[in-house]
């Protein structure tokens, strides 16, 4: 934006700081309500309320977006008309009354060279960050505290319904049933039973915690729901070079989300056994069986999403058959790549001190993790791309395709098999 509407110097330091005062805004009323829903939410009213008030909210905001037709004769008439029409339940966003207002004025009108009134509006967000900060600081802690002791003390914010007491009172009795991991994993069977445990405890690991798999489900949800909406906006583009780019463009942002999440998850899975892996060093299956079922499963997990996304997308560009089975391909080779490379490096480089995983990926080997997943997605999408007959800026070869797949392929064991085979190398003389 200062770029293009060639601003002084001073527009730069000025917005770092408008952008620094309005992301506090957003950050205090989520402390507020944090604080307050731990405090209450055991309350059978207040679980009532909320179900209702949320109910409330979806039914309202998708009566309030439902918007008239467009008929034939206003396009072809007026353009602007139908632009009001369109935009006409979006007008909330232009209130005086918010944040937003507030920055996106005071940006405009330091641009535009109206520094008393962009000074204006910084001060609006300035008073109100100081005002609200002050309560926060303090009148939260007693708050904390409060919210903290009652999480803390008790059992289930569900406690207030007689149902969950039976249910409780029901399931008090200790029995020998296997669980429905365990009777999943039965269903396996050409597989040992102790890698069938091994399989059940990581994915039931994974699953009670709740910030591995809510930023899996934000992350891939978020690309999902962009995929989905790929064919509105992709209409128009009869050509096969905007048809391609886009679905490179996906293949790209699909490998991303994914490097993003096995730095995250499976590169500390190695480090959070802590100072319990002399436990399962000591096991009859080995410490190196260990690291390959848990690479396997992290894998095969990951390829049940990024094929579904990738296959979806290219379908829905409307590419044929040979495309979506050679996308297909590629993530599927990116999916195993990203894994090992993780795996190979969460070996490499442990960290058994921590026992939080944000703490671990922060080091030293999760910061390399992440550089080389991303150099990795960055030269596998150019070369592919490059390579490809309908982005290829001269006469299509099939030369071009073939060292192109085949630099892909050598690429992918460079970056993969390498660091999980060094990995698995050594832990042959790891010492606990």
């Amino acid at each position: 934006f200062g770029i293009t509407h060639e601003v002084d110097w001073d527009f730069y330091p000025i917005m770092f700081l408008l952008i620094g005062m309005f992301i506090l805004l957003p950050g205090i009323a989520g402390a507020w309500m944090a604080l307050n829903l731990a405090r209450f939410l055991d309350r059978r009213a207040f679980q009532v309320a909320a179900f209702f008030a949320a109910l409330g909210c979806v039914v309202c905001t998708a009566g309030w977006w439902t918007s008239r037709p467009i008929t034939d004769d206003l396009l072809e008439t007026r353009v602007l008309a139908v632009l009001d029409q369109l935009l006409q339940k979006t007008k909330f966003s232009q209130d005086a009354y918010l944040p937003s207002y507030w920055l996106s004025t005071a940006v405009l009108q330091w641009a535009e060279g109206s520094v008393s009134l962009a000074c204006f509006f910084t001060l609006v967000l300035l008073s109100n960050v100081l005002f609200f900060g002050m309560l926060s600081f303090t009148c939260t802690g007693g708050l904390y505290y409060d919210a903290f002791s009652r999480v803390q003390s008790r059992a289930s914010v569900w406690g207030q319904w007689e149902w969950f007491r039976a249910s409780k009172r029901r399931t008090k009795e200790f029995k020998y049933k296997p669980g429905t991991g365990e009777r999943l994993a039965e269903s396996l069977w050409w597989l040992r039973k102790d890698t069938r445990s091994l399989l059940v405890k990581d994915a039931r690991m994974f699953w009670r915690d709740t910030t591995q798999w809510g930023q899996t489900i934000l992350l891939f949800g978020l690309l999902g729901v962009y995929v989905l909406n790929v064919r509105h906006f992709t209409s128009q583009s009869i050509r096969p070079f905007w048809v391609h780019l886009i679905a490179y463009l996906n293949l790209g942002a699909c490998s991303l989300n994914l490097a993003t999440l096995t730095t995250r998850f499976v590169y500390p899975q190695f480090s959070l056994e802590g100072r319990r892996l002399w436990v399962v060093g000591m096991a009859p299956m080995g410490l190196a069986a260990v690291i390959r079922i848990k690479y396997w499963l992290a894998s095969f997990a990951s390829l049940f999403i990024t094929l579904g996304l990738i296959v979806l997308s290219t379908y829905l560009l409307g590419m044929s058959w040979d495309r979506i089975l050679f996308f297909a391909s590629v993530i599927t080779i990116m999916t195993f790549t990203l894994n090992g490379l993780a795996s190979g490096l969460g070996v490499m480089y442990p960290n058994f001190k921590e026992g939080n995983p944000s703490k671990i990926v922060s080091g030293f080997g999760g910061t390399f993790c992440l550089v080389l997943s991303f150099l990795y997605i960055l030269g596998s999408v150019l070369m592919l791309a490059f390579g490809s007959p309908e982005l290829s800026w001269q006469a299509p070869s099939q030369v071009w395709a073939v060292l192109s797949v085949g630099g892909f392929i050598m690429l992918s064991a460079g970056f993969g098999y390498i660091p999980y085979a060094m990995g698995l190398k050594r832990l042959k003389n790891f010492e606990f």
